[in-house]
């Protein structure tokens, strides 16, 4: 077997061994039936996003039943005048009154309701408010390299060996080609033949600018 395929093999069958779950949910209940009336895959009314009153989502995933009972408390509904949470055919039912309720309020009264609480849920966020939410802001979650570009920083953060992200801004395609072809015994006349020939790219004179 070529490395070429052995390769091709092994990526194959990594991608479906990282399947398991889904097939071993698949006889336990989580995943048994038609696409969007799952557990995890917006099925269930606990677990999927909904709309508030300024157009803005909130995110739920209170599947714990300790989780499910903070997350009615936030929502004021009392437990005993709904549908069971595990009862697959009122889950419809239940939709529609966490529908209505997320409607009634902003994000960002949700928000405060919901933070620092257990319920399992937050506001799905737009890549610009990211990096300003308090969570991240205090915890440094993201930075920006020289050329102002913003990007989650290293992880994990360790407190005796932390990462030391590289702020310089990523280089453009070709910008070393002329130098890895020299480490590699080329010369400058061989490059610059490659070069006319469009065989490769070099933008060294571009990344300087």
């Amino acid at each position: 077997m070529s490395g070429f395929s052995c390769c091709i093999q092994y990526e194959v069958e990594g991608a479906a061994y990282m399947g398991s779950f889904l097939w071993k949910s698949r006889s336990i209940g989580l995943w048994n039936r038609s696409r969007g009336e799952n557990m995890l895959d917006s099925g269930a009314p606990f677990y999927d996003t909904y709309q508030t009153s300024d157009g803005q989502f909130m995110a739920v995933g209170a599947i714990e039943p300790q989780f499910y009972k903070q997350l009615l408390k936030g929502l004021e509904l009392d437990a005993g005048e709904l549908p069971s949470q595990m009862s697959f055919d009122d889950w419809p039912e239940l939709r529609r009154i966490f529908t209505e309720r997320f409607a009634s309020k902003s994000q960002a009264e949700w928000s405060e309701i919901f933070d620092g609480t257990d319920a399992c849920v937050t506001p799905v966020l737009s890549f610009d408010q990211v990096s300003s939410h308090p969570h991240n802001r205090e915890r440094g979650s993201f930075m920006k390299d020289s050329s102002g570009e913003e990007s989650p920083r290293p992880a994990p953060v360790l407190s005796r060996t932390p990462a030391e992200p590289c702020l310089t801004s990523d280089p453009v395609t070709g910008e070393h080609t002329a130098e890895v072809l020299q480490e590699y015994g080329f010369t400058s006349p061989q490059i610059n033949q490659m070069l006319s020939a469009g065989v490769i790219e070099c933008n060294a004179v571009k990344a300087k600018l």
